[in-house]
């Protein structure tokens, strides 16, 4: 019986021995190097000792790591997030003071009610003081646009031909600078031409086929035109598109060379948000139609503007004519503090417009449509195609050849008016391959054009083309003059149609 009793403690001493070594083993300890001679010696031992030898195995602790080793690792795993978190924390609240600021000054621009102007009659007579001088702080408080549009302003006037953008930077120092394009001009062309597999070119590309493609079911279209004839069927919504394409190639060019390259996935164009588009404050200028309380052309340029910019209320409109004004003031071309009404002739592309402004009004406007710029242009293509065709461009069938005739005097009208001293008021037109004879021969144009000659053909083009087509047929001539016969009589007959209008002395003006 003592034998079998000896028998079975052993075999338990043996088990507890093995589930030690196996928790041992787990926690990375070695059992054959940490046990102790006495915990060896139990297998040799009887059950006269098994009270203490069961009291050695129960209190006996084993660690994989001790104390002395783990507290510093854990001291500075604490230090490294500690300091990351609080670096974390001081950037957080900069961010949140910045877009307080920003949030501030955006609530001031647009008239939008603070949250704590709204709540200050709610506080309690202790923190009077201490509202009062916040909203002295907040009445003293001016909208900082160099804060809000970092990239500064783009103004963009969308012309009846081209489309002129300008920059200024946002610190108060800096001044405005007209941006040419990739080709080196500060006008780009305002046409656009849709291929019949959707795509559409913009610019020179579209403008060098405007009469190449003038028979054709996909025609060269100038968006800016259509905006501005009231009489044009285009879908409103087509126009738009058209206008929105044309504006977002020329910004993004003199985005690129104004402040530097960035790609705009989305369709709008300039934002608050930098990342959803550039931080730059649009100004946008815009025709005026006759008279001064008519809003009409305003709307719908906001209308196809809109959604270049987000929001859209940050886009600013500002009216031809005082654009003009303004920008005689800023560069003392007229007196800052001038006195009485100013009248503003502007002779565009394909109109001419007089405007009356008195201090920040438009107080009388008026167009004639079909008479500017161009005209010249028109003029020397005439006497090109006469003198080569020996007939008006317009009758020409061949519109390629039309085409490079009209490239040709557009470069020729530049040159000559240019006014340089090197070629002396003359210029030599040279068209290779322009047409073919009878014989299946080449002809070229090679022809000299004096500023004389230009003068006498715009002469002749004003009396018989621009008076009785375009001025006869438009309220911009004096019932009281002559029917005018050249230039002179023509500004002359308007001017006088705007004295009678407004009723303005000539001796008022400025």
């Amino acid at each position: 019986m003592a034998t079998q009793l000896s028998t079975a403690y052993k075999r338990s001493q043996n088990v507890k021995i093995l589930q030690r070594c196996f928790r041992s083993i787990s926690l990375g300890v070695n059992w054959k190097e940490h046990k102790t001679p006495n915990e060896a010696a139990i297998h040799q031992q009887g059950p006269q000792h098994s009270k203490s030898s069961l009291q050695l195995l129960s209190y006996r602790k084993y660690h994989a790591t001790t104390k002395q080793e783990i507290l510093p690792l854990i001291a500075v795993g604490v230090g490294v997030i500690g300091v990351y978190s609080f670096k974390a924390l001081r950037r957080m609240d900069t961010e949140w003071d910045e877009y307080q600021e920003n949030l501030r000054e955006y609530n001031l621009e647009h008239g939008i009610q603070d949250d704590n102007d709204k709540d200050s009659n709610a506080h309690s007579d202790d923190t009077t003081t201490t509202t009062s001088t916040k909203a002295a702080k907040r009445q003293n408080t001016t909208f900082n646009k160099a804060n809000t549009f970092r990239g500064g302003t783009l103004g963009i006037d969308l012309g009846t031909l081209n489309v002129r953008i300008a920059h200024k930077p946002s610190n108060a120092d800096s001044k405005p600078s007209v941006i040419a394009n990739r080709e080196g001009k500060r006008a780009t062309s305002n046409h656009i031409l849709f291929e019949t597999d959707g795509s559409f070119v913009t610019g020179q590309l579209a403008s060098a086929k405007k009469y190449e493609r003038s028979l054709s079911s996909n025609p060269v279209v100038n968006p800016g035109q259509m905006l501005r004839d009231s009489e044009d069927g285009t879908d409103p919504a087509i126009r738009n598109l058209m206008i929105q394409q044309v504006i977002s190639a020329c910004a993004k060019d003199a985005l690129e060379q104004a402040i530097g390259r960035k790609n705009i996935t989305s369709e709008n164009l300039f934002s608050i948000d930098s990342s959803n588009g550039y931080n730059v404050q649009p100004v946008f200028v815009y025709p005026p139609k006759t008279g001064s309380n008519n809003d009409e052309i305003l709307d719908e340029y906001k209308e196809a503007l809109k959604n270049l910019s987000v929001p859209d209320s940050i886009a600013a409109f500002v009216a031809e004519p005082l654009c003009a004004v303004y920008g005689a003031k800023f560069h003392s071309l007229l007196p800052s503090d001038a006195p009485g009404p100013v009248m503003v002739i502007d002779v565009g592309a394909s109109a001419t417009s007089m405007s009356i402004v008195e201090g920040n009004h438009l107080n009388y406007h008026s167009q004639l449509s079909g008479f500017g710029g161009e005209s010249l242009v028109e003029a020397l293509m005439n006497y090109l195609s006469k003198t080569f065709y020996k007939q008006n461009y317009a009758d020409v069938s061949d519109k390629l050849a039309v085409q490079r005739m009209y490239d040709a005097a557009k470069d020729a009208v530049l040159e000559i008016s240019s006014g340089s001293k090197q070629n002396l008021g003359r210029v030599q037109i040279n068209i290779p391959y322009l047409s073919m004879d009878e014989k299946m021969k080449p002809r070229h144009l090679d022809l000299g054009v004096s500023s004389k000659v230009l003068e006498a053909e715009f002469k002749d083009l004003v009396a018989k083309e621009i008076v009785p087509k375009f001025a006869m047929k438009q309220d911009v001539l004096s019932q009281s003059a002559q029917s005018p016969s050249d230039l002179s009589s023509l500004f002359a007959s308007m001017i006088m149609q705007v004295m009678e209008k407004t009723g303005q002395s000539p001796f008022a003006l400025n």
